[in-house]
């Protein structure tokens, strides 16, 4: 009867195999290792990572930064937009009404 850490491992394995992505990083990484073997892979996925993790860093702390930003300059914001509204609800108040009987050059009924 096998060990229960045995097939513990032999799952993990199994499911960290099925979970890897094979986008062309990953192809990269599995054709350096079989041309140039298990160290020259080995340096091309840490290469990979680190890219990975430099990128989402980048990401993080960008939203971070932005979101910062947009709550320290909440009041001009809530300004601006709420000025914009009353223009949007100043023009469609103003404007002149369509009459819905009237035709139209091109409608899309195909009268």
């Amino acid at each position: 009867m096998p060990n229960l850490f045995q097939v513990f491992l032999q799952g993990a394995a199994i499911g960290f195999a099925i979970a890897a992505p094979v986008g062309p990083i990953g192809v990269l990484c599995i054709r350096r290792t079989l041309a140039n073997g298990r160290v020259a892979g080995l340096v091309s996925g840490l290469g990979a990572a680190t890219a990975d993790a430099t990128y989402g860093a980048i990401a993080g702390f960008g939203v971070t930064f932005l979101s910062t930003l947009l709550v320290s300059q909440q009041v001009p914001i809530r300004l601006l937009g709420g000025a914009f509204l009353l223009f949007l609800g100043a023009r469609t108040f103003l404007s002149i009404p369509r009459d819905p009987h009237r035709k139209t050059e091109g409608n899309l009924a195909g009268d």
